[in-house]
């Protein structure tokens, strides 16, 4: 069975987690290469190139530059390439990385990008895109294998190129195509998780439905556009798989005459179950001192320990309400395994401060099992998350939390259930024709 994804990305990682989990076999193929590939998965960039999946991700310091040229990292979220005082480039990190390097943009004289260099999670140069007055026109991907590969924006034809000869194609759906004929990958069953090019190229392969979506998406707004294609004229869909029950009821609703088959399923193997948390521990990560409800919630629960943590260092503010509430540790300037062993130890999760979303850790604190309740102003994971909208139910669900571990169970279950019932592996394996 031929799993085709648009990108790696968390969706993915989920979907992937949850096929192994069944015991489902699957070829997984990945259409864009963006510098991570799980183990197993072919994409027709990393293949063709040769890009060798091994080494460690290249630090700040460690990027390539012209002579005479210095980097430097200052307060910015880049790090900047000097010529003599002046910057001629900008290297951008990982997301949820310590400076590992994702990209680095070069700069013509006056500051317009000029082209940029894109790092893969192994250390590799493995793709430049060139831009003209800020725009993006090509990118081309080299690595030590025989071919070399152009993408052209404007037109999205892609272009391969060796000692040997040239392939020219007219789209992205047309090189994917030819990969999976040139690797010879079975594609008569096929599950994807996207509405773009895993779809686009099963509706030009398809003799006829064929094809399991997998839907990841948070129901809101309108359908795509792409989704009421297949509704209402199947070419490449025979099902459609929700994570939201809701979802599933809806559409069903809406397209009551459908050829597509709807169904529903949970994700697998998500939650750990080796952790022994404290039952009266709470852990926060923070990049702004702005918390609303902590004070409440301090002098609310005096026996349960509040543990807030920031990547920097922290504010005055922070430090004047640690004098005066007993129950409040603060850990500035936290590392990785300090925020593991703060998520080990807590059994809630607070996602009630303003800024942005810290490393993932709201749906790392999910994953991990542990209780996670948000202020709906900002939730930074709702899916992952039970969402309220004042601090009194935020305090509300706390309490019954901490009132026993029969109770903290149910709110756990709770939020596991929020999207609909949990699946088995012989669920999916019913659903997809192996049990």
């Amino acid at each position: 069975m031929l799993a085709l994804f648009d990108a790696f990305d968390d969706a993915t990682r989920e979907l992937m987690r949850s096929l192994e989990t069944a015991g489902i076999a699957f070829t997984p193929v990945v259409v864009h290469y963006d510098g991570e590939l799980p183990e197993g998965a072919l994409c027709p960039f990393a293949v063709y190139t040769g890009l060798e999946r091994h080494g460690e991700p290249l630090f700040f310091n460690e990027v390539p530059v012209p002579q005479w040229c210095e980097i430097r990292q200052g307060q910015e979220v880049f790090a900047e390439v000097l010529r003599e005082g002046s910057t001629i480039g900008r290297i951008h990190y990982e997301p949820n990385s310590f400076r590992q390097v994702e990209s680095v943009e070069w700069l013509m004289p006056g500051g317009a990008p000029s082209h940029t260099d894109h790092y893969d999670r192994y250390g590799n140069r493995y793709a430049t895109t060139y831009r003209s007055a800020g725009v993006a026109y090509q990118t081309v991907y080299r690595g030590p294998g025989e071919w070399q590969i152009e993408v052209h924006h404007p037109t999205r034809a892609v272009t391969m190129q060796s000692a040997r000869g040239r392939l020219a194609f007219e789209s992205l759906t047309d090189f994917v195509s030819f990969f999976l004929d040139d690797q010879g990958i079975d594609d008569d069953r096929v599950l994807i998780n996207s509405l773009s090019y895993p779809l686009f190229v099963m509706r030009q392969r398809a003799q006829a439905p064929n094809t399991t979506l997998f839907w990841q998406e948070p129901g809101a707004g309108p359908l795509p556009g792409n989704m009421v294609l297949e509704l209402e004229g199947p070419r490449a869909l025979e099902r459609i798989v929700f994570f939201d029950e809701g979802q599933q009821r809806d559409v069903a609703a809406q397209h009551p005459a459908t050829g597509v088959e709807l169904a529903y399923l949970s994700h697998l193997g998500q939650f750990a179950d080796t952790r022994d948390p404290e039952p009266r521990r709470a852990f926060i990560l923070t990049n702004s001192d702005d918390i609303p409800g902590l004070v409440e919630l301090l002098e609310g629960f005096p026996d349960v320990t509040f543990s807030v943590a920031a990547l920097t260092m922290m504010s005055e503010k922070l430090m004047d309400l640690r004098r005066t509430h007993a129950n409040l540790i603060l850990i500035p300037t936290i590392n990785h395994r300090g925020i593991r062993d703060e998520l080990d130890r807590a059994s809630v999760y607070l996602d009630i401060n303003a800024g942005a979303h810290v490393l993932d850790v709201v749906k790392a604190a999910y994953h991990l099992d542990l209780v996670v309740l948000a202020l709906a102003a900002h939730a930074k994971a709702p899916h992952h998350s039970r969402v309220v909208t004042t601090v009194d139910e935020v305090a509300a669900l706390l309490a019954r939390v901490v009132t026993s571990p029969e109770e903290r169970r149910r709110v756990l279950d709770e939020l596991h259930r929020q999207h609909g019932p949990l699946s088995a592996p012989e669920d999916y394996r019913r659903l997809l024709g192996r049990g």
